[in-house]
């Protein structure tokens, strides 16, 4: 019987190293991502010639806006792909207020940065059906496809049956938020909103205790509430969305006031504007869930939509 022979070979066990990098050599650096679409676009449209401005402003979730911004230390060719990407000559963006298409933003390529670090501004034409008009400030996104024939901008008075309703559900607000001066609210803002679909128009309103609208917060304790309701034929008015706010000190002032909605990829949002004592108004937006509407984004304090949109 004949047994085969075996070889034996020792080996380091450790990890080879890695070779040295040839002299002059650089390790190729991935270019900074771009973000995921669909953007949202703040609008401001001068109602006579339909000429426009627009930014975007955050971009699109599943339940409605994720922050959306420059990102950290970018390479030099992110601005430029950011403008090919989301920002070519020719791009027709639906275009958005009171929760319906009101027409379509078509963009021109013309790409400005106004302020370092935010997001660039383009310009082009608002373009709405004949005999309608436009408003000065609307939002405007890509879909895959258009939803459908635009309809006529609306807009609407606040009437008598919400000014009867307002102080009734600023009480019961109030009072079930645990505050015991609900007689002391006055309020500072009241604006009838289109909801597409219901037979009345809702309504949005802003309570204030012990503060006032713009001015610096106060020192004793103050209370602010924003609320939006819509109409059933057999309940009336009924609040849909509330922000309440306790602050006192001279710190932590949030008033919000009502601005305008868009209906989304994934629904309704709607937009207000918080004032916060220190004289600078920011855009904030709800979530788009129906039974969880709520405040869910708001717009970074140096890269505003009043400052980078202006004329």
């Amino acid at each position: 019987m004949e047994w085969g022979g075996a070889e034996f070979r020792l080996e380091n066990p450790a990890p080879e190293e890695p070779p040295e990098p040839e002299v002059g050599s650089e390790a190729a650096v991935p270019p900074t991502p771009l973000p995921d679409g669909p953007l949202l676009f703040a609008v401001r449209i001068d109602p006579s010639s339909g000429a426009s401005r627009a930014t975007p402003i955050s971009r699109f979730d599943v339940d409605g806006l994720e922050p959306l911004a420059v990102p950290d230390n970018p390479d030099e060719s992110w601005q430029p792909r950011f403008a090919e990407r989301f920002l070519p000559a020719g791009r027709e963006l639906e275009l958005h207020s009171s929760g319906r298409r009101i027409g379509s933003l078509v963009l021109d390529g013309e790409v400005t940065a106004p302020r370092s670090g935010c997001l660039p501004v383009a310009t082009g034409r608002s373009l709405v059906p004949a005999g309608s008009s436009a408003p000065r400030l609307a939002f405007a996104f890509e879909r895959d496809s258009l939803a459908g024939d635009p309809e006529r901008y609306v807009s609407f008075e606040a009437d008598n049956r919400m000014r009867t309703f307002g102080p009734i559900l600023a009480e019961q607000l109030l009072r079930s938020r645990g505050e015991n001066r609900p007689y002391l609210a006055q309020r500072v803002a009241l604006d009838a909103v289109a909801w597409p679909g219901d037979a009345n128009p809702a309504f949005a309103a802003t309570y204030l205790i012990s503060d006032d609208l713009e001015g610096p917060a106060p020192t004793g304790n103050a209370v602010s509430l924003f609320y939006l309701a819509r109409f059933d034929p057999q309940r009336g008015y009924y609040p849909v969305w509330s922000e309440f706010r306790r602050y006192e000190g001279g710190s932590g002032k949030e008033i919000y006031t009502y601005v305008d909605a868009v209906e989304g990829p994934s629904g309704r949002i709607d937009f207000v504007e918080m004032r916060d004592g220190s004289g600078v108004r920011r855009l904030a937006g709800s979530r788009a869930t129906e039974d969880e509407r709520g405040l869910d984004w708001i717009e970074g304090s140096d890269c505003r939509v009043e400052t980078l949109l202006a004329q």
